[in-house]
C-alpha cells in the first residue's frame, strides 16, 4: 500500500467531530501522514445534510482539489451520493468500515475496523444511540442517519471508563434525539445512566446533547440539577417560538409546552441550589414566517435568557417534507432576523 498524506475535513455536529477524531486515528495507525489540506494526496470529508449551504461546501471543496482521492462521509443525502459518483468521489458509510478497505486497497478489513473502534477511546465524545425517529420537515437526519438506535448502557459506561483512566476530564455523551435513550436490552433511560456515570470515581463531567422538547423528562431535569458531576447545562432547541411555524416544522410541542418544561427547570434549579444554563437552536426564516411569527421567537428569547443560541437561516434541502415550500424569504431578511436574535444573546 502506498503511503499517503491525507487531511480530514469535518463539517457539522459534535457527532461529526467525533467521526472526525476516529477517522484521523484510523489513517495514522494505518501509516497515512496527516497534512493541510493543500498537500494532501487523500481527503475525506465528514459531511453534513442539514442545511444546503454545507453541501455547497462539500462540492466547493470536490472542484477545488481535483485529481486527488476525496471520500465523503457523514450525513449525505441519495442524490447528494449520485452527485459524488459522477464526480469519482465515493462515500463511504461510517459503520461500514470493510469499504473503507477498499477503496483506500487496504487487503486487512479487520483491521481497519478494529483501529476504528479504538478511535472512539481518544475521544472526549461518546454517541450513546444514533439516528431520529422525528421527521422534522426541514431535517435530513431521520433519513441520512436512520432511525433511532440506542446503544447497551453497559457499553457506553465502558466507554467512559476508558476515557476517564486516559484522564479525559469533559466528556460529551452524543444523540440526535439524546433525551429519547432507552437501553435496548434493560429499557432503562437517560436519568438511569446519568446516575450510574456520577457514581464512577474520577474527576470529571459529563455534558450531553441534542434534546427534544417533547422527550425531557421531570427525572432528566431532576438528575441534571442533582447530581455533581452531570453538567449544569441543558441544550434545549426551541427552533421557532411560533405555533404555527412549529407545526409546519413538525414540532409536536407547542410554545406553551416548551415554557412549562423551562419553569420546571428553574423550579429544579430552585429545589438544589444550583445554576442551570439552558441553550438553543433556531431556525431563523422558515417558509412562511412572517414578522409576527419571529416577533413570538424574540419574546421567547427575552423571556428565557438563553446563555447561547445556534442560530441558523433556513436552507431548502431535497427529499425533506418542507423543500416544496420552497425559499420565499430574502436571504437579506433572515441575515435581519440573525441580527436581531444575536444582539440579544450578545447583551446578555
Amino acid at each position: 500500500m502506498k503511503i499517503k498524506n491525507f487531511y480530514v475535513h469535518v463539517i457539522g455536529c459534535q457527532q461529526n467531530e467525533h467521526d472526525g477524531i476516529c477517522i484521523n486515528y484510523l489513517l495514522e495507525k494505518l501509516g497515512f501522514k496527516p497534512t493541510p489540506i493543500e498537500s494532501a494526496d487523500l481527503i475525506i470529508v465528514v459531511a453534513c445534510a442539514v442545511r444546503q449551504t454545507a453541501v455547497n461546501r462539500v462540492f466547493g471543496l470536490i472542484r477545488n482539489n481535483s485529481g486527488k482521492q476525496i471520500i465523503v462521509t457523514g450525513c449525505v443525502l441519495d442524490h447528494d451520493k449520485k452527485k459524488f459518483k459522477l464526480k469519482n468521489v465515493d462515500f463511504w458509510d461510517i459503520e461500514k468500515p470493510e469499504d473503507l478497505a477498499d477503496m483506500l486497497k487496504i487487503s486487512d478489513k479487520k483491521k481497519v475496523s478494529k483501529l476504528l473502534k479504538e478511535g472512539r477511546k481518544i475521544s472526549p465524545f461518546v454517541p450513546i444511540m444514533f439516528g431520529c425517529n422525528n421527521f422534522c420537515t426541514y431535517c435530513a437526519t431521520a433519513i441520512t442517519r436512520g432511525r433511532e438506535r440506542s446503544r447497551r448502557m453497559s457499553d457506553i459506561i465502558a466507554d467512559v471508563k476508558t476515557l476517564i483512566k486516559n484522564g479525559q476530564k469533559n466528556i460529551l455523551l452524543l444523540g440526535q434525539t439524546i433525551d429519547s435513550y432507552k437501553d435496548p436490552k434493560t429499557g432503562e433511560r437517560l436519568d438511569v445512566l446519568f446516575r450510574k456515570l456520577n457514581n464512577l470515581p474520577g474527576d470529571f463531567i459529563i455534558s450531553f446533547t441534542s434534546n427534544h422538547p417533547k422527550d425531557m423528562t421531570d427525572k432528566i431535569i431532576e438528575a441534571v440539577a442533582r447530581l455533581p458531576k452531570i453538567k449544569k447545562e441543558i441544550h434545549l432547541p426551541i427552533q421557532s417560538g411560533s405555533d404555527k411555524i412549529l407545526r409546519a416544522m413538525n414540532r409536536p410541542y407547542t410554545k406553551s409546552q416548551y415554557l412549562l418544561t423551562v419553569k420546571k427547570i428553574r423550579e429544579a434549579e430552585k429545589k438544589f441550589n444550583v445554576k442551570i444554563d439552558i441553550t438553543t437552536d433556531v431556525i431563523i426564516g422558515f417558509p412562511g414566517e412572517t414578522e409576527e411569527d419571529f416577533q413570538q421567537t424574540i419574546n421567547i428569547f427575552k423571556t428565557i435568557g438563553y446563555k447561547t443560541a445556534y442560530l441558523n437561516k433556513y436552507s431548502p434541502r431535497p427529499q425533506t417534507a418542507a423543500f416544496k415550500l420552497g425559499d420565499p424569504i430574502p436571504w437579506k431578511e433572515k441575515q435581519r432576523r440573525w441580527r436581531v436574535l444575536n444582539n440579544i444573546i450578545c447583551k446578555k
